[in-house]
């Protein structure tokens, strides 16, 4: 009876989170979604409340924290083959800003100000909104902004610049010592590396100890 008590009281406070994150809105939930921000906040008032009184018994405690694995494994695959589903259960992307102008139907469908949507231009680094294309509300609360080609950073291949190829950097030396799986990805030697670093003026750079070892 008190694992069914556990299991009831799962479900409900789940559903009574959702409610309460859907008319919250997603400003609110900031890098997380929906569902994240859900379970997130359900398993710490549980596993907050078994640390804080010694004498909840650890048997309920640890299977709600299983069962919320468990279905947000499960709500999770399902979010991801059903997208009806998951338009229901969640927040989709919202343009709030077209051409320099302010959607603001679309600001009040979602409870969101002009000036939250001004503080985070201000983020973007956007200060004057006739440079902005568009800008889009994303399900998790983040803005995504997309300037106007007049106000983009010239690239190289704007300017019709031939670039060549740099790769991908990979350390060599962590911490005073050798990266052992780094020269061997890049195809170097120990031997090629300490002369470099003499090279440098380093006379006795380390001891040659290997982070593989």
């Amino acid at each position: 009876m008190e694992y069914l008590i556990v299991l009831s009281r799962l479900v409900v406070a789940i559903a009574v989170f959702w409610a309460v994150a859907i008319l919250m809105g997603k400003r609110h939930i900031g890098e997380l979604s929906i569902f994240d921000f859900i379970i997130a906040v359900t398993l710490g008032a549980v596993t907050g409340a078994d640390l804080a009184d010694p004498k909840v018994p650890h048997g309920p405690t640890l299977m709600t924290i299983v069962l919320l694995g468990v279905f947000h494994f499960l709500l999770s695959r399902t979010l991801l083959k059903r997208r009806k589903i998951a338009r229901w259960l969640t927040f989709d992307p919202t343009v709030v800003m077209q051409n320099g102008g302010i959607r603001k139907e679309n600001l009040a469908k979602i409870r969101y100000t002009v000036d939250e949507l001004l503080s985070h231009l201000r983020g973007k680094d956007v200060f004057d909104l006739q440079e902005v294309e568009f800008a889009v509300l994303e399900s998790n609360g983040t803005l995504s902004v997309q300037k106007k080609s007049q106000y983009q950073p010239v690239t190289p291949k704007d300017l019709s610049l031939a670039t060549s190829y740099q790769g991908l950097a990979v350390p060599l030396i962590i911490e005073g010592r050798i990266n052992g799986k780094g020269l061997k990805s890049t195809g170097l030697t120990e031997e090629w590396l300490l002369d470099k670093i003499c090279q440098s003026g380093y006379a006795t750079p380390f001891p040659t100890q290997r982070l593989d070892k």
